[in-house]
């Protein structure tokens, strides 16, 4: 598990380091300073300070209690971290990100993934 700081001037807007490179929509981003934001009810955009980022398809999902602080989800497989999904502080419903075809592959290999939860701090 990792842990980052987050600001929140806009609380539609999730702001977080992410310590690793990561792969999204296909991607592969460096790790670094990014915010998530949401645009409409499927679609997400992550960017980091130099306009590295992704806009990704996302679906509902229904959680817990809400908790405090937002996090990302992601799925590590072979090494490589893939974002799977995105919550928002004191909200009880997330995204679930698409899996890229390069993901579904290597589950279709049966290789066996780990989870990292990147919790957002107030």
């Amino acid at each position: 598990m990792a842990t980052a700081a987050v600001g929140q001037s806009d609380p539609a807007v999730l702001k977080a380091d992410i310590p690793f490179p990561f792969v999204v929509a296909d991607h592969t981003l460096p790790a670094g300073r990014y915010e998530v934001s949401n645009l409409g009810d499927q679609t997400i955009r992550i960017v980091n300070s130099h306009q590295q980022g992704a806009f990704v398809l996302t679906s509902k999902m229904s959680g817990r209690a809400p908790e405090n602080s937002g996090k990302l989800v992601f799925y590590r497989n072979q090494g490589s971290y893939f974002l799977a999904q995105v919550w928002g502080a004191g909200s009880a419903s997330g995204r679930a990100v698409y899996k890229s075809p390069t993901e579904k592959e290597l589950e279709n290999k049966q290789n066996r993934g780990e989870i990292a939860v990147l919790r957002l701090e107030k």
